[in-house]
């Protein structure tokens, strides 16, 4: 039984690193340079396109990120049936805030604060270890970037395929794109900038003065 059980553990071991092995060398060696670029002591300052599409329907806006260490800020902004929609989330490394703008003519603006050390997933989030959240994953040279396309997911949250985009030259993160539950989203860098003062990390609630406050 002892011999049983050692073989299965071997097998198991076996397959689990051939599952790995589908993630090329090279893929694994850009992200982990993308990974280091992007992680700058200085902070960086992030400006995005963002494209969402759904069906028949589609929506652009704009997603302003801010970064350094475990603190960051983001300002995504959208335009839904003509009206410029504003959501800002943050985190400072003690609590974390979410505002979330009136939905419906009746709605009421809302301020969402965590208190908590670590700061929750975003789905605007770049995730610089995606070769080890997919066990599947082909890149090739096109224009200024590598493409990396991983596909295979190893959990079942996860989209089925995503497509990032890395300059060859800089390492710089430039786009990603991934389809999820019927709705496409494309994200595409326009600017980066290192250096974040503190400041920007701080919580400030007199900016939200008319939000229905919900703490956690």
């Amino acid at each position: 039984m002892k011999k049983m059980k050692a073989l299965m553990l071997l097998l198991m071991l076996t397959t689990a690193i051939g599952m790995q092995a589908q993630i090329p060398a090279e893929v694994k060696e850009v992200m982990t340079k993308c990974s280091q670029k992007m992680d700058h002591p200085k902070g960086m300052e992030i400006e995005m396109d963002m494209h969402m599409k759904y069906m028949v329907f589609s929506m652009n806006g704009t997603v302003k990120s801010f970064q350094k260490g475990d603190k960051s800020k983001e300002i995504m902004t959208m335009k839904v049936l003509g009206k410029e929609v504003k959501q800002v989330t943050g985190f400072d490394g003690t609590q974390e805030w979410e505002f979330k703008p009136a939905e419906g003519k009746n709605g009421k603006d809302s301020l969402i604060i965590t208190t908590t050390n670590q700061k929750s997933k975003s789905d605007n989030d770049i995730n610089f270890d995606m070769d080890k959240d997919y066990k599947k994953a082909t890149m090739k040279l096109k224009g200024a970037n590598y493409e990396i396309t991983f596909s295979d997911p190893i959990s079942k949250d996860s989209p089925k395929k995503t497509t990032i985009k890395i300059n060859k030259d800089t390492y710089y993160f430039y786009e990603m794109s991934f389809k999820q539950s019927g709705a496409s989203v494309r994200l595409t860098v326009k600017k980066i900038k290192i250096g974040v003062d503190d400041s920007t990390f701080r919580f400030d609630p007199a900016k939200y003065p008319n939000a229905i406050v919900v703490r956690k």
